[in-house]
């Protein structure tokens, strides 16, 4: 790689050589000026700039796209549902934001990424950034440790990055990898200090790579937000329309094994005060009908007042769904039963933030074990009379005998794939546990 932007580099000085090289003059005769002809200087300079530029991204090479490891299986009307069509025409729903904060170890910068879905959610990815793409580098357990950048597509989303359009989301990633892979279920490496599970064979982090990264969208009506790091305050401007905002420090004394990973807050517009996990964030400054505001754990010593609620806020929930019949058929297998559902929708579903789910309770008594809910969100669009079928399995506990009592529910969900809360009866079934 050096070898070659050298080669390079001596090619360009030849060239201003060549071009600029002082005249031949004989003895005693005074020297006489040379022009340059003004497309040369030009050629020149664009010359220069290229070379700098393709050594600039030639820091790090370039692997294969995230992706190819990790295969998605979305599609538009399920789950969170894909960038809508045409998200990459200037019009389109995928935005890279004009956000670009470094990394405190130096290397690429970091970047965030707005896409919109086709069943209604905002998505929001991070990575580190290079040519104007967002990426993952192939370091911390990350695509082998190759050191190389991989580009983030917009179709690979995280459904637990997503919201639906009219809330105020503030994402908080600790103990996240300098890499800039998205904490999961499947690390590529441990937090420093974790009880790995028995079998794993992910390494723990380098404690110099893990980074607290906080970041989110608050709407129209953003304007900064405040956060306190290396003992004093720090406020950013928010960015678009979505009032997004990333903030990228090293590891803080706030993240242990315990609280590591992704954690959501999340409220509808202009519903305040704003609650959300422990974060580094300590203000939040918004403009209503013309007016500054703040809300967050520790306000702005003369700052504007404390934003107030509008009358407007919250989430309508559906009303007056009917009531439709559910249908059971049971069936023996091992280890248990599977209970083979069907219903039809009495209304339709058409976005990712309102949805049909099962829950079920086992008989209370001692030998089905603890007491409780469990359940099954259905994540998909549906027509009003449309059939759905569903199958919850249903564990054999040899003293578990008596009724189990299910319903179908309907309503708006708070979070993407979460199900209903607290969700309208539409339907109830029961099954006899032998």
């Amino acid at each position: 790689m050096s070898d070659f932007n050298d080669d390079y580099k001596t090619q360009l000085l030849a060239a201003a050589q060549a071009l600029f090289a002082p005249a031949t003059v004989e003895v005693g005769k005074p020297p006489r000026s040379r022009r340059v002809p003004l497309f040369a200087a030009i050629a020149l300079a664009a010359l220069a700039l290229a070379a700098a530029a393709f050594a600039a991204t030639q820091l790090i090479g370039v692997g294969r796209p995230v992706g190819g490891s990790r295969p998605q299986h979305q599609a538009p009307s399920t789950g969170v549902g894909v960038p809508v069509p045409g998200a990459h025409s200037p019009h389109g729903s995928v935005r890279l934001l004009s956000i670009s904060v470094a990394d405190p170890s130096g290397g690429l910068p970091w970047g965030m990424r707005i896409v919109r879905t086709t069943r209604g959610l905002v998505c929001v990815q991070v990575g580190r950034l290079l040519d104007g793409k967002l990426g993952v580098i192939g370091i911390d357990g990350e695509f082998e440790d190759d050191g190389l950048f991989h580009e983030l597509p917009a179709a690979v989303l995280d459904p637990y990055t997503c919201s639906e359009p009219n809330q105020h989301v503030l994402y908080g990633a600790v103990a996240m990898p300098a890499a800039a892979a998205m904490p999961g279920p499947h690390p590529s490496c441990w937090y420093p200090g974790t009880i790995r599970p028995a079998g794993s064979e992910q390494p723990f982090c380098p404690a110099r790579d893990e980074r607290e990264v906080v970041f989110g969208v608050l709407g129209p009506h953003a304007v900064s937000v405040t956060y306190k790091a290396h003992g004093s305050l720090h406020t950013v401007p928010v960015s678009g329309v979505h009032g997004a905002y990333l903030i990228v420090l090293p590891q803080s004394a706030l993240a242990t094994p315990e609280n590591g990973g992704l954690t959501t807050s999340s409220a509808p517009l202009s519903h305040f005060p704003i609650y959300y996990q422990p974060s580094v964030i300590t203000a939040l400054v918004f403009r209503i009908d013309g007016r500054l505001c703040q809300t967050g754990t520790q306000l702005l010593t003369g700052g504007p007042s404390t934003c107030a609620s509008s009358p407007r806020a919250g989430h309508p929930h559906p009303g007056g769904v009917p009531h439709t019949n559910v249908a059971l058929h049971a069936r023996s297998v091992a280890g248990g039963y599977d209970l083979d559902l069907a219903f039809t929708a009495p209304v339709a579903v058409n976005n990712a933030y309102t949805a049909y789910a099962v829950e079920y309770t086992l008989p209370q008594n001692a030998g089905c074990g603890a007491k409780g809910t469990a359940g099954l969100p259905i994540e998909r669009d549906l027509a009003r009379g449309q059939l759905v079928r569903a199958t919850i399995f249903i564990g054999r506990q040899p003293r578990c005998h008596g009724t189990l009592h299910g319903r179908v529910i309907f309503g708006h969900q708070p979070d993407a794939l979460s199900g209903p809360a607290p969700g309208q009866t539409v339907g109830r079934f029961s099954f006899q546990l032998p």
